[in-house]
């Protein structure tokens, strides 16, 4: 006998992005995971040191800790009523995980991004849900479309999601598209989620990325985390930001209920990320992946169509003419040790493409763009 498996995971499987990373050699050199080569800031190892030396380790609030989430609200600004509207999770990921589940029945509707990350897709369909990709075009710069999404909206669509800056194409919405798009998901009573993993890694300005609204909206919620910004990916910081309170209250119940909170010793630590010496530590790496970000642009060039270089640490580019993506990465890991995602891992709209993560020493990186760029050059 074996255990019969509820329907709703019947096909749940590993990410392809985790099949390719955790099946590659040990001595590839790895441009697939979305981890940041770089170490934490000081202030922040430091701070954990002495928070499981010196501090509590019991459990804390299911919410988080509260210093911890005034100082998220304060990233925030007039978006975010207080801090008791914020809520500590384990990763953005699991954030996505939390609100989704609040607000999705069997049989609900989500619009997700194509090509976008896949973890509210997956969460979707944990829940019973029907994630319905909203195509990003390639001949739109990987920008989406307000009309198009809105006019997607039905009776049983209760969410949009919104990965912003994106992974994997590493474009930004301009805040007018986010408005947009806002204002016509409040008509039609949906919520807009945006993920925002990634938005003090913005190339098109000082400071971050356009966000949520400057004042509180209900029918708005924040799902963003340190993991990126400050090389914490392991740590596994996160948070969403909840205006409604009735929501809120959901989050928090269907939170305890999987994890009764996140790890106390960790959250404390966290703080630092908002002190001066975090900021300039956080500010450090901006910059490693800022330059990195110009070499890629100065390395690939013209070479092959890709998308515009905006945000997060990643290149997007197409393919196709070298048999697409699935046959590009195939190759260049047999032949050159080298791991890069096919767009397919992403969604369906965008097979030609891969995704080139620009999240490693620079030295190597250098090295591993000029080998795309030979692949990219040779005659297809």
């Amino acid at each position: 006998m074996k255990p019969r498996l509820a329907t709703r995971v019947r096909d749940l499987r590993r990410t392809l992005i985790r099949e390719i990373f955790e099946s590659a050699p040990a001595d590839a050199l790895n441009l697939g995971l979305g981890q940041p080569d770089l170490d934490p800031p000081d202030a922040l190892r430091e701070a954990l040191a002495e928070a499981a030396t010196g501090g509590p380790a019991g459990y804390g609030p299911t919410a988080g800790d509260r210093e911890l989430r005034r100082l998220v609200a304060e990233e925030y600004g007039e978006f975010v009523p207080a801090g008791d509207h914020v809520v500590i999770t384990v990763g953005c990921q699991q954030a996505t995980f939390v609100v989704l589940g609040c607000l999705l029945d069997p049989g609900d509707e989500v619009l997700v991004p194509d090509p976008g990350f896949p973890g509210a897709e997956r969460a979707a369909r944990a829940w019973g849900a029907v994630p319905r990709p909203y195509p990003l075009r390639p001949e739109n710069g990987f920008h989406l479309d307000p009309g198009e999404v809105l006019a997607m909206v039905g009776p049983r669509t209760r969410a949009i999601v919104v990965i912003s800056p994106s992974n994997p194409t590493g474009t930004v919405e301009p805040a007018e598209t986010l408005e947009r798009l806002r204002e016509g998901a409040h008509r039609a009573g949906v919520v807009l989620v945006l993920d925002d993993t990634y938005r003090n890694l913005h190339w098109l300005g000082e400071g971050p990325a356009p966000g949520p609204p400057s004042e509180p909206d209900p029918l708005v919620v924040v799902c963003g985390g340190l993991s990126k910004s400050a090389a914490l990916t392991g740590w596994r910081v996160g948070w969403a930001i909840v205006p409604d309170p009735d929501l809120l209250a959901k989050v928090v119940a269907l939170q305890q209920t999987v994890l009764t909170c996140a790890a106390t010793p960790i959250q404390r630590a966290a703080r630092a990320a908002f002190s001066p010496e975090g900021r300039a530590g956080m500010a450090e790496i901006r910059g490693r992946f800022r330059r990195r970000r110009d070499m890629v642009e100065e390395v690939l060039g013209d070479v092959a169509p890709r998308a515009p270089l905006e945000g997060a640490f990643y290149a997007f580019v197409d393919v196709s003419r070298q048999g697409g993506g699935r046959e590009f990465a195939r190759a260049l890991l047999e032949e050159d040790g080298i791991v890069v995602i096919p767009g397919e891992a992403f969604g369906q709209t965008a097979p030609g493409w891969v995704r080139i993560g620009y999240a490693q020493e620079d030295g190597a990186l250098g090295r591993a763009l000029a080998k795309i760029r030979e692949r990219l050059s040779a005659p297809g």
